[in-house]
């Protein structure tokens, strides 16, 4: 009877992360627009984006390269203000919040670079260990430990990022990233640097965390092998989201990524 009930509590829960409608909002934005000013003209890379995420969702964006796609996590994250529309990011308003609001909000969210941004002096358990120094925590040892163990650096705790492999220095970050087990992930092009096989590795883990604790992913990224292993595939094409195009749920296959690049010019 134990069993039979632990499955009838798997197959709500499963429904209920299946569900966006059902799960929490971690992401709302409507209308979002951001352009940059070159000399006396401006180029508009968001024209009116709209996109929800919520709890427990795994999303893929994709699209060619300068199109957006690194501007619109880093309006998510706060790390640039978007010029109009509306940003709900954990149930904050983000056009709303000043620099100090954007950042105690940010320390909230996982946010996985291309380029890693470890800290050179720091060991690799210092660096996974940072967020918590960050917000004047003490670090939990055992959380930063198995953390490092679990993306396969047991044996590099000590060493310096200058001592590991570029695909090390990823896994370091995408520890860094975790180790607090935030409600929201960003990645942009985290498989960008690696080879092949730490790129598997490397998506495996963020589907596992997502499954154990319903946060939602937001990843960027050029690959349609890696965007199929996502629950949604978004296409970013001359500052806008084509809707029509996206792949959800069961259509979400390679085959299929590959089908929308190619009917939109991508």
């Amino acid at each position: 009877m134990e069993g039979l009930a632990a499955a009838r509590r798997f197959v709500v829960w499963a429904r209920f992360v299946a569900s966006p409608e059902l799960a929490e909002r971690v992401v709302e934005l409507h209308g979002l627009s951001k352009k940059y000013a070159f000399g006396d003209s401006h180029v508009e890379v968001l024209r009116g984006i709209d996109l929800t995420l919520s709890a427990g969702e795994s999303c893929a964006i994709m699209g060619p390269s300068g199109v957006g796609k690194s501007t619109l996590l880093a309006c998510i994250s706060g790390l640039t203000v978007a010029d109009g529309g509306s940003l709900t990011v954990l149930g904050s308003d983000l056009l709303k919040e000043n620099d100090r609001g954007r950042t105690l909000l940010r320390r909230k969210m996982g946010i996985i670079y291309q380029f890693f941004h470890l800290v050179p002096n720091l060991t690799v358990t210092q660096n996974v260990a940072l967020p918590f120094l960050v917000d004047g925590l003490a670090p939990d040892d055992r959380a930063v430990e198995q953390l490092i163990e679990r993306v396969g650096l047991k044996g590099r705790k000590e060493h310096l990022p200058s001592q590991l492999s570029g695909g090390e220095m990823q896994l370091v970050a995408i520890a860094r990233a975790l180790v607090r087990k935030p409600r929201l992930v960003l990645a942009d092009e985290p498989t960008g640097n690696v080879n092949v096989e730490t790129g598997r590795r490397i998506l495996a883990l963020f589907l596992e965390v997502l499954r154990e604790s319903g946060a939602a992913l937001l990843l960027v990224t050029h690959h349609p092998e890696h965007a199929a292993r996502f629950g949604r595939v978004e296409f970013l094409k001359d500052g806008v989201l084509a809707g029509e195009s996206a792949l959800r749920g069961e259509d979400v296959t390679a085959d299929a990524v590959h089908d929308r690049l190619r009917s939109l010019g991508i």
